[in-house]
């Protein structure tokens, strides 16, 4: 007999390319003996892939996840002239320190 996984979708988001992406937590399987949380992406085609991060990346992917949030809502854009200069702008931790500061001037106001 085998054991079918039993996976269930936590949250999930589809863009206007009609790319899914999931936050699942499976349940049962084989070789799972506790629950497993893992982001899927899936294709327009319906082709899937699972990425297990460890806790630490779980955190690290959230921190980033909400310091984009804030960062977004302010245009950016970018030129052939400034490409390099974002390159070594746009780093997790410039990013986190940006959302931040953003953060601390719209309290201010």
């Amino acid at each position: 007999m085998t054991e079918e996984y039993v996976d269930h979708t936590v949250w999930s988001h589809t863009n206007n390319g009609n790319y899914r992406l999931s936050i699942i937590a499976r349940l049962q399987g084989p070789l799972v003996s506790n629950i497993q949380f893992m982001v899927r992406i899936r294709n327009p085609e319906n082709n899937a892939i699972d990425y297990t991060a460890t806790l630490d990346g779980f955190k690290q992917l959230g921190e980033l996840f909400l310091a984009l949030h804030t960062v977004c809502k302010h245009p950016m854009y970018a030129d052939g002239q400034n490409i390099a200069k974002l390159k070594m702008l746009l780093t997790t931790d410039n990013i986190k320190n940006l959302s931040e500061f953003l953060e601390t001037l719209k309290l201010r106001k």
